[in-house]
């Protein structure tokens, strides 16, 4: 498949880890999927790992700070032109800038903020990074969603604060779902995940990334020091399952 730009405001176009450990990282995902890790500048980039499957970019992995409360995790950043309008409108839709926006020099300016239901999300304007190049391969990403602990909330804040334009998916008790999508092409989920949370766990975003095959990739990555979340399934939108890796993120893997 060749090479992709993301191209569309307030898709999904980087994908981050935040892990305590980046050399046990590096080793996980470069057995399982095949990826290749290249370390950024430690003055310019703090040593930031790059991950690429076979010479394209596909996700970052930076280190966790010693002093953080949070699980290891995976974080998504949403395409932006203008991330100082961005950072004005995640406020005024009722969310919380973490820093304002930051140039990464010579690759692109970046945010991170809070939404209004307290998912944590990321807004990127590229420069000469322009996000990730490959999508809907073996180790390559499938699909991101909310896990919104007030769907009705994070519909308003994604509407006013990144432009979304969203589609019903289910509108059942049992299945509230919307998609974020742009001349039919869908880029994104919102899932009423109000019953799934355990009491007290917080609103976040799921990154699915694809795998020829789900159970043999799930014995893989069990193999690698993963343990399993959730077996593998099927749904009308592909088999899933997810793992813990080693450090504690949790990684959701797809058929595509």
């Amino acid at each position: 498949m060749p090479d992709i730009t993301v191209t569309t405001p307030g898709a999904p176009c980087w994908l981050e880890l935040t892990t305590s450990d980046p050399a046990r990282s590096q080793e996980f995902y470069g057995a399982l999927f095949g990826w290749d890790a290249e370390i950024g500048d430690d003055v310019l980039y703090g040593g930031y790992v790059s991950f690429n499957l076979s010479g394209r970019r596909i996700a970052g992995a930076m280190k966790k700070q010693g002093d953080a409360h949070y699980p290891d995790s995976w974080s998504v950043y949403l395409l932006t032109t203008d991330a100082a309008a961005t950072a004005a409108a995640v406020a005024e839709a009722g969310g919380e800038n973490m820093f304002a926006p930051m140039d990464v020099p010579n690759m692109g300016v970046m945010g991170f903020a809070t939404d209004a239901t307290g998912a944590t999300v990321g807004y990127w304007k590229p420069a000469e990074h322009t996000g990730f190049q490959v999508e809907r391969e073996h180790g390559a990403p499938v699909w991101c969603e909310l896990l919104a602990s007030d769907f009705e909330k994070a519909v308003t804040f994604y509407e006013k604060a990144f432009g979304w334009s969203l589609k019903d998916e289910g509108t059942s008790d049992d299945f509230r779902y919307k998609t974020f999508e742009v001349d039919g092409q869908a880029f994104a989920g919102i899932y009423d995940a109000k019953g799934d949370l355990a009491e007290g766990e917080p609103a976040s975003w799921a990154v699915y990334f694809g795998a020829d095959d789900v159970d043999a990739t799930v014995a893989k990555a069990v193999e690698l020091g993963a343990t399993v979340k959730d077996p593998a399934v099927d749904t009308e939108y592909g088999r899933i399952a997810s793992v813990t890796d080693p450090t504690g993120a949790v990684l959701r893997l797809m058929s595509f």
